[in-house]
């Protein structure tokens, strides 16, 4: 689904939205071509020296606090998603304190794993090219934090997805999932070559898994999916995957022949008003993961489980643009639901999205707190932590 533009910058935490968005079908629509903003500034916690870019970091030593229960194969990924837009003018220095910062934040939650989405961009919806920019990570500042997880004993992920500000909407609908590159041997091309860097580092630093592309809708069928994957297989040597939009997922198997499929699941409940019941929202949910098949789902991961802590979000969890009434319940009561029929089903695993890398998420909201942020609703953090504290045993796909 799409998501807002976040800045972070050094000391006191202020929010500012723009555009007033509509919804159009799954996807969130705005009149303008403002992408909405929220500002986010956290005060770095520095760890150790500074050190230059591009040099290798000091040691740090291992005092953080641990995974009560890892995970092993066989168990559920129980995970944060933390999303990621550097502030390239913080020292290495800054960058390894948040990290491990939001490291204990995760474990905090009972967490077993942490999967890293970071931002790559493009220049428009027919563009065949893609690349980083300065407020994606450098592969040598992903270590920093793929180093802090795995001190902590969690198992990673690492998650490009690409980047929507420049999309106009009668193009693409304002969505990643409708681009249509004139040239696809250009732009897989370009791909790998954007990726690689990051394979190596995954690769280097242990990441379980990389996520080879997100919500890429109106590329799923083409051809040049496999070559990439074998490509990328030269370099990292983990779990190399493919994460879904919840529309195409619950319409059968996808042709991406990657080692999973995981699912952004922002499955709406169109019938359910703010105080329905959790066991109302938990059917919902059973109805979809249904339109895959009955019974357990050990094959099955949630790679993004959000929702706006506001009213009216059960008929639109994925809209990330409309703000109406504060109503936390609602988070919490979606988060309960979720991790209820995770547990009936056996799924292979959820992650709760979203946690920004730049905010201390010790802080207390505030009014101007993105909606969709769980950090600091303390119903919301509780439901996450409930839901993690238990396991089971996936059986057999």
């Amino acid at each position: 689904m799409k998501r807002p533009l976040i800045f972070v910058l050094p000391t006191a935490v202020v929010a500012v939205t723009i555009a007033v968005p509509v919804l159009w079908g799954d996807h969130p629509i705005r009149f303008d071509h403002q992408r909405p903003t929220t500002v986010h500034f956290a005060a770095p916690t520095e760890q150790g020296r500074v050190w230059g870019f591009g040099k290798d970091a000091p040691v740090v030593e291992d005092t953080g606090p641990k995974v009560a229960k890892p995970w092993t194969k066989g168990s559920p990924e129980w995970g944060v998603q933390v999303y990621w837009l550097d502030d390239p003018a913080d020292p290495d220095a800054f960058v390894q304190g948040k990290a491990d910062r939001i490291v204990k934040y995760v474990v905090g939650l009972n967490a077993n794993s942490l999967s890293v989405t970071f931002p790559y961009y493009t220049t428009g919806a027919k563009s065949n090219a893609v690349a980083a920019r300065p407020t994606s990570p450098s592969p040598q500042r992903l270590a920093l934090l793929l180093d802090a997880a795995h001190r902590a004993g969690l198992r990673t992920t690492v998650r490009p997805i690409m980047d929507e500000e420049v999309f106009d909407y009668a193009a693409t609908q304002g969505w990643r999932g409708n681009i249509a590159p004139t040239d696809k041997d250009a732009w897989f091309a370009s791909y790998l070559a954007f990726l690689t860097p990051y394979l190596k580092t995954a690769q280097e630093h242990a990441a379980t898994e990389f996520t080879i592309g997100t919500e890429f809708n109106s590329l799923e069928n083409d051809p040049h999916w496999p070559g990439l994957i074998e490509q990328a297989r030269k370099t990292f040597h983990g779990q190399i995957v493919y994460d879904a939009n919840w529309d195409n997922w619950s319409k059968g198997p996808l042709p991406i022949q990657a080692d999973g499929t995981g699912v952004d699941a922002y499955f709406p409940a169109k019938s359910a008003g703010d105080d329905a019941p959790v066991e109302d929202l938990a059917a919902s949910w059973q109805g979809w993961l249904d339109k895959r098949g009955k019974g357990p789902q050990p094959t099955t991961k949630l790679t993004e489980v959000g929702i706006p802590a506001q009213k009216g979000a059960y008929k639109t969890p994925g809209d990330f643009y409309t703000k109406r009434e504060l109503n936390e319940g609602v988070q919490a009561a979606w988060f309960n639901a979720v991790c209820e029929v995770a547990r009936d089903r056996k799924l292979g695993g959820v992650y709760f999205w979203s946690l920004y890398f730049g905010i201390d998420p010790t802080l207390p909201t505030n009014p101007d707190t993105p909606r969709m942020d769980f950090a600091g609703r303390p119903a919301s953090e509780q439901a996450i932590r409930n839901c993690f504290a238990q396991t089971y045993q996936l059986p057999p796909a």
